[in-house]
Formats: C-alpha cells, structure tokens, sequence
C-alpha cells in the first residue's frame, strides 16, 4: 500500500524563479510556503519600484498580476476556485461605484476647499444615509468578509489528493 509523502518547503530563491517565470499563469496549483514567499517578493519589489516614476508604475502593475495569479493557485490548492477573487473584485467595485454616486461630491469638495470639517461630514451622512449609501455599506461589508475568508484560505493546508486544477504540489505518493 503506498503513502503519502511530503516534500521539502519552497525557500525563498526557488520561489522568486517560480514566481517571475509563472508570473501570468492562472492555472494549476503553489504551495503554501511558495505562495507567502512570492507575497513577500511583491511587496519587496513593490516598495522599491514605487520610487521609480511611471516605469515604477507599470512594473507594480505587472507585479500585481503576478500575485493574482498566485492567489488563483494558491485557492486552486485548497480546491477552491479563482473566483473567490473575482466575486470579491466585483462586489468591492460595486461598492464603490454605489459609494460614488450617493455622495454629492460638488458639495464634498466645496467643504473641503472650505475646511468645513462639520459640512464635509454632513455631506457623507447625507449620502450614505439614503439607500444607494446603505447598499453600497452593506456590498463593502460583505467585501470584507470575503476578503478574511480568501486570507484564511490562502493559510490552509495543500489538499493531498490531487484535485481539478492538478497535481498536489505538497505532496506524493511512494
């Protein structure tokens, strides 16, 4: 009867080679320790590109590609879809969109152009006190606890098993 056995964790190097040369693929499935490394990577290489005007600009933006389609392997890990992304991208952008159209922003910039931290408030209330102010809190609430359940994914253990986005990075049998 054959075991299951688990392989050594991705160190940091391995996981910058596989991050820049996976960087736009959305398919199959990396590793826990794989995944938090290329967070890692981002984030470094983020930072230090934000100095570079415009060509800092667009890299960050390739950068942020690369770490979606992390997130996509990684919730492909744990026998989760990609979308678990793409709901909580659409819901915030709806969010936002709400937020944006129930404020009256002529009035918002008029107070604050004024310093008029008591009507800048005011105009918020307003606005988010009507329906599309209320939905728009309710879509960002729902936002955030999308986001806290895809953190908690992205923490869970590889499945051992193989599953429909490929082969168990983690772990092999013996």
């Amino acid at each position: 009867m054959s075991q299951m056995k688990e392989l050594p964790q991705v160190g940091f190097s391995e996981a910058a080679q596989n991050f820049f040369r996976k960087c736009f693929q959305f398919k199959g499935r990396i590793r826990r320790s794989e995944y938090w490394w290329g967070v890692l990577i981002v984030l470094l290489a983020s930072i230090v590109l934000s100095f570079i005007p415009i060509v800092g600009w667009i890299a960050t933006f390739f950068l942020s590609i690369g770490g979606i389609s992390m997130l996509f392997r990684r919730l492909h890990d744990t026998g989760r879809s990609g979308w678990w992304w793409g709901c909580q991208t659409i819901i915030g952008l709806a969010a936002g969109a709400l937020f944006f159209s129930a404020i009256d922003f002529h009035a918002y910039m008029t107070a604050a152009q004024s310093q008029d931290m008591t009507k800048m408030i005011r105009v918020l209330s307003a606005g988010m006190a009507g329906s599309t102010g209320i939905l728009a809190l309710l879509l960002y609430l729902v936002n955030g606890a999308l986001g806290i359940a895809i953190f908690v994914f992205t923490l869970l253990d590889s499945k051992p098993e193989d599953n429909k986005y490929g082969e168990s990075t983690k772990y092999v049998m013996e």
